[in-house]
């Protein structure tokens, strides 16, 4: 089984997701950008786009989001910050 890491999805309105997650994928300004455990620390811009979570039970959540925003990677703790419009 792949190793969790913990994730921290926010907007300005409210948490949107908050909990382990085995990989994560988001849009950044270069492409699609893939995390997993134990990724090297990271900060980068996000555009508007899809953002795929898979949960430790191997369920897939994704979020659109119509905002550009950030994520950041540091020691199996990922947040993504999104300047608002998610669902």
């Amino acid at each position: 089984m792949a190793k969790p890491f913990n994730l921290t999805i926010l907007s300005p309105e409210k948490v949107v997701y908050e909990g382990r997650a085995v990989s994560l994928v988001v849009p950044s300004e270069s492409g699609f950008m893939g995390v997993l455990a134990d990724h090297a620390p990271l900060i980068a811009n996000l555009r508007s786009g899809r953002i795929t979570v898979k949960k430790e039970s191997g369920d897939r959540e994704i979020f659109n989001s119509d905002r550009n925003g950030f994520i950041e990677v540091l020691k199996n703790n990922v947040t993504v910050l999104i300047a608002s419009g998610v669902g």
